[in-house]
C-alpha cells in the first residue's frame, strides 16, 4: 500500500515499516479533524480529504488499516495538509482510516471511518438526468436525449467491430459514459444484417465477446445491447485483446463478409500492460483499419502504435470521459468517409484481379450463325459480353 500526501511528497509504506497505533497517549486536550471524504480516483487508489481542527497542532497521523485484519500503516502530515492518497488498494476489501491531530505528546480523537473503492464507485455512479418538456398539458420530465449531428448516408457497407477496455481504472462511474459514446456512434450508421454490422468486445486482462457481427439484425437490437452492456473490471492488456478479435470477430463464422470494409475501434483508458505492436500489425495487413480512441491516461504514442495512418484521422485522444462527445462526430465522418473510400478500393481492386478469357475458337460457320467457344477467365467473373462485325466493315453487334 501506498499513501502520498497531496504536495506531491511521496510516501511508500510496505510491511516492514508498518506500526500499530497505541491509545496509551493523552487524549482530548488537541481537537479532532472532521468532514472525513472520500474520492476515487482508480480502481486501487483514493483520496482523502478532511477538514482541519480549530487550535493549536503540530501535525497529522494517517492511519490505513484492512478490516478483515492487517498491518497497519502510517504516515505522518504536515499541519497544512487537508488532502492525502492512499495507492495499492484492493477494490473489494474493507479498509479502516483515521486521521489525528496532534501537538507534541498530546492527540486529538480521530476522525475516522470505512470505505471499499467498489461501494464508493457505485454512489459516484449518476442518476439519469432529465429534461423538462411541455406537451401543453403540465411538464413532464423525459430522459435527455444526445442530439446526432452527423449520419453517415453512405450505400457501402462495412463491418465494424469495437473494442472497449472495460479495466478497473475506468470505474463504473465512466462506464456509463463509454455506454453513451458507443451509442452515439453506433446511432451514426446504417445497422443491419445487409447493412453495416457491429460487432463489440470487451478486455482487460482476458478479453470475451460480447456480441459478434452477425449476432443483430437491426440498429434497435445494437443500441439495446449497448446499453446493457456489463462492466467487466481488470487488467488493461491490449495487445492480448488486439489478437484475440484478430483471431475470432473478423471470420466468416463471426459474420464477417468478404468484399466489404473492415473497420477496428480501439477505446482504451491506460497504457498497455503487454506487447500492442505485432497483433495491431496483423490487423492492419489483413486489410482491417484501425482507429484508436484514448481516455484520460491513455498513452497517445502507443495509440499512433495500434493505429492506421495517417494519425491524424484515426487517433483521438481525450483528458476526461465526459469529453468523449466532443469527438463522436469526427470519428463517425471519419469512418464513413473511409468505408467509402475502402468500398471503391475493393471493387476497382475484383475488376483489376479479372484477365481475359483465352483460347477463342469459332466453329459451325454456316451463312447466318457461328459457334465461340473459349477458356474461362481467370478471377471472379459474373458474365461475358460477345461483340462481333463483318471484316469488310460494318455496325459491331
Amino acid at each position: 500500500m501506498k499513501i502520498l500526501q497531496c504536495n506531491m511528497h511521496h510516501w511508500l509504506f510496505p510491511a516492514l515499516l508498518a506500526v500499530a497505533y497505541f491509545s496509551t497517549i493523552v487524549q482530548g486536550q488537541v481537537a479532532p479533524p472532521t468532514r472525513l471524504r472520500y474520492n476515487v480516483l482508480s480502481h486501487d487508489s483514493i483520496q482523502i480529504s478532511w477538514k482541519a481542527p480549530r487550535g493549536k497542532f503540530g501535525g497529522y497521523k494517517l492511519l490505513v488499516t484492512p478490516a478483515s485484519g492487517g498491518k497497519t500503516n502510517q504516515l505522518n502530515l504536515q499541519n497544512t495538509a487537508t488532502k492525502a492518497i492512499i495507492q495499492g488498494l484492493m477494490p473489494d476489501q474493507n479498509y479502516t482510516v483515521q486521521i489525528i491531530a496532534y501537538n507534541k505528546d498530546k492527540e486529538s480523537k480521530p476522525a475516522q471511518g470505512q470505505f471499499r473503492i467498489i461501494d464508493l464507485e457505485k454512489r459516484k455512479e449518476p442518476k439519469p438526468r432529465v429534461k423538462v418538456v411541455d406537451k401543453g398539458n403540465g411538464n413532464k420530465p423525459t430522459p435527455p436525449v444526445e442530439e446526432v449531428k452527423f449520419f453517415c448516408e453512405t450505400p457501402a457497407i462495412a463491418d465494424i467491430v469495437i473494442l472497449v477496455d472495460g479495466s478497473w481504472s475506468i470505474g463504473r462511474f465512466n462506464f456509463r459514459l463509454v455506454r453513451l459514446f458507443l451509442e452515439n456512434l453506433v446511432t451514426a450508421f446504417n445497422v443491419g444484417s445487409e447493412k453495416t454490422r457491429i460487432g463489440l468486445a470487451q478486455y482487460s486482462g482476458d478479453p470475451r465477446i460480447e456480441w459478434h457481427l452477425n449476432a443483430f439484425s437491426t440498429k434497435d437490437e445494437v443500441i439495446e445491447a449497448v446499453r446493457n452492456l456489463p462492466y467487466k473490471g481488470g487488467n488493461t492488456l491490449t495487445g492480448l485483446a488486439l489478437s484475440y478479435i484478430f483471431e475470432n470477430s473478423f471470420k466468416p463464422e463471426a459474420g464477417s463478409r468478404t468484399g466489404v470494409s473492415k473497420i477496428g475501434i480501439l477505446i482504451t483508458d491506460g497504457k498497455s500492460q503487454d506487447d500492442i505492436i505485432p497483433p495491431s500489425r496483423n490487423l492492419r495487413e489483413s486489410g482491417v483499419e484501425l482507429f484508436a480512441i484514448g481516455v484520460k491516461n491513455a498513452d497517445e504514442n502507443e495509440l499512433r502504435e495500434i493505429a492506421s495512418e495517417p494519425d491524424s484521422t484515426h487517433v483521438y485522444n481525450v483528458a476526461e470521459f465526459d469529453l468523449m462527445h466532443t469527438v463522436v462526430e469526427s470519428l463517425t465522418r471519419t469512418v464513413c468517409s473511409r468505408v467509402e473510400e475502402q468500398d471503391r478500393e475493393i471493387k476497382a481492386s475484383a475488376l483489376a484481379t479479372v484477365g481475359p478469357p483465352t483460347e477463342l475458337i469459332t466453329s459451325e460457320v454456316t451463312a447466318r450463325s457461328f459457334m465461340v467457344n473459349w477458356t474461362h477467365a481467370p478471377g471472379n467473373v459474373e458474365k461475358y459480353r460477345v461483340v462481333y462485325y463483318p471484316t469488310r466493315g460494318g455496325k459491331p453487334e
